[in-house]
């Protein structure tokens, strides 16, 4: 005799309350989990080495970036752009490795984007307008910058799903240390390896519930204690976001996000 079965017509909903997530129905009646994009991007962002601006918005870093880019964000300290007290992230189309032009509206506060309220992907503007600027060099930032932040929706995960990341860094061959950082919230939850004399590397994470919303493990590929969990207690029934940091340790060097995806992954 046939086994009745229901195929999924069901729309996913969350349960904030008790972190349970309903799903659509499969071919033989079992719950399937709809993997949810929160975002993804190919343009990269960066923060800047030690450079100088002039008037017309040009600006020239010291480090060559691993390419030309047709399309970057770079992190600019703060004053490097006239009337920028706190500094942020500014759109840049390069010439060369060494040479491009930036563009007024910046993204973020000093050292980016790092709050619920500021969620923050890379994109080309619709509209270009030189912002205005001084013949003056600046100093990179050694601070640790917020270059990606994407919102994740309360309760989105459930009891047992996870947000799952993946990021690929470059940087320049140096003594100096360039890092890529995540985080969920306000906890960090993964640190890539402190690139050196290495030239980048993609890092892969996954962070997960144990059964509970507030109540999460972590591991990572291709970074620093990629056998080793991460035990965090991070309260996903509420809204929280994911970003990630990078960092140099010298002024002159560089780090850059060439891309990276970010998704919740929801399961009961």
């Amino acid at each position: 005799m046939p086994i009745p079965f229901k195929q999924g017509m069901t729309a996913q909903l969350y349960d904030g309350t008790a972190g349970q997530v309903t799903g659509t129905l499969g071919i033989n009646g079992q719950l399937n989990f709809a993997n949810q994009p929160l975002g993804s991007g190919g343009i990269p962002v960066a923060v800047a080495p030690t450079g100088s601006l002039n008037t017309a918005g040009v600006i020239t870093i010291g480090t060559a970036l691993p390419r030309i880019y047709p399309a970057i964000w770079l992190y600019l300290p703060a004053n490097a752009v006239v009337g920028d007290a706190t500094g942020g992230l500014y759109f840049a189309i390069m010439s060369s490795t060494t040479v491009g032009q930036i563009y007024a509206g910046k993204q973020g506060v000093a050292n980016g984007v790092g709050t619920v309220d500021l969620p923050f992907q890379p994109y080309y503007p619709t509209t270009l307008t030189v912002p205005v600027t001084t013949n003056g060099a600046y100093t990179g930032s050694t601070t640790e910058t917020s270059l990606v932040n994407v919102s994740l929706p309360a309760a989105s995960l459930g009891l047992q799903g996870q947000v799952r990341v993946s990021v690929n860094w470059t940087t320049n061959n140096s003594a100096g240390a360039k890092t890529g950082k995540t985080y969920l919230g306000a906890s960090q939850v993964a640190q890539s390896a402190s690139y050196t004399t290495s030239t980048g590397g993609t890092q892969m994470i996954a962070v997960r519930n144990n059964g509970a919303q507030n109540f999460n493990s972590s591991q990572i590929v291709g970074g620093t204690g990629t056998a080793a969990a991460v035990y965090t207690a991070i309260d996903t029934s509420v809204a929280s976001f994911m970003r990630l940091t990078g960092q140099i340790a010298v002024a002159t060097d560089v780090c850059v996000i060439e891309g990276y995806s970010i998704e919740a992954i929801p399961k009961d």
